[in-house]
C-alpha cells in the first residue's frame, strides 16, 4: 500500500484515519483459509457520488454518478443492484485525470523550492437504468414553506413596529424607556 507524496501531509498524518475515504486505497479481501473464521460481510471503501446534470438534458431513465477511481463497470452494476435493488441496463465510465500544478510550501515561504502536485483522478459513470426512471427529489420545498412563513412572521412584526414607531416620528427607543 502506497500513498501519493503530497507537500501538504506529513509523515505524522500519514495514518489511514486521516486520509479521506476518497483518497484511500481498496483493499483485498481476505482468502479464506480451513480453520480461520470465514468473513460472512464484505462492505468495500467504494463511494458513489449522485451528480445533478447541469444541462438537464439527459433521459428520464439516466443518472450520472461520480465514483471511487479503482471501480469498474462490474463493481458498479454489483453495487447498484444488491445494495439498492435497481436493475441497470448500460454502464458507460470516464475517468477526467487530475491537473498538474506547482506550489511553493505553505509553511515556509521563504523557501524558493516549488512542489510539483496532481489533483486526484477523477471517475464518473452514466447508468442507463432498465425500468425505472430517477428525478432528482426536491429536498428544500419543506424548506422554503418554512422559510415562507418566517419571513411572513418577520414582516408582521416589522409592521407592528413601524406602526408604534410612526407615533413618536423620529425620536429614538432609548428616549422613550
Amino acid at each position: 500500500m502506497s500513498f501519493r507524496k503530497r507537500p501538504d501531509l506529513r509523515p505524522v498524518s500519514r495514518f489511514l484515519k486521516s486520509i479521506p475515504l476518497w483518497e484511500r486505497p481498496t483493499f483485498r479481501y481476505p482468502i479464506y483459509r480451513p480453520g480461520n473464521p470465514q468473513t460472512r460481510l464484505f462492505l468495500p471503501q467504494f463511494w458513489m457520488k449522485i451528480m445533478r446534470d447541469e444541462r438537464n438534458k439527459s433521459p428520464p431513465n439516466s443518472v450520472q454518478f461520480e465514483v471511487h477511481r479503482e471501480m469498474t463497470k462490474h463493481d458498479i452494476r454489483e453495487y447498484l443492484e444488491k445494495i439498492y435493488e435497481v436493475k441497470v441496463l448500460k454502464i458507460r465510465t470516464f475517468t477526467i485525470e487530475g491537473k498538474d500544478a506547482l506550489e511553493r510550501a505553505a509553511d515556509e515561504p521563504w523557501l524558493r523550492t516549488t512542489f510539483s502536485t496532481t489533483d486526484f483522478d477523477r471517475r464518473f459513470a452514466f447508468v442507463t437504468l432498465k425500468d425505472s426512471t430517477f428525478y432528482f427529489p426536491d429536498i428544500a420545498k419543506g424548506y422554503r414553506s418554512k422559510q415562507n412563513k418566517e419571513e411572513e412572521a418577520e414582516k408582521k412584526t416589522a409592521l407592528k413596529n413601524e406602526t408604534e414607531s410612526s407615533k413618536t416620528l423620529g425620536i429614538p427607543k432609548f428616549f422613550l424607556q
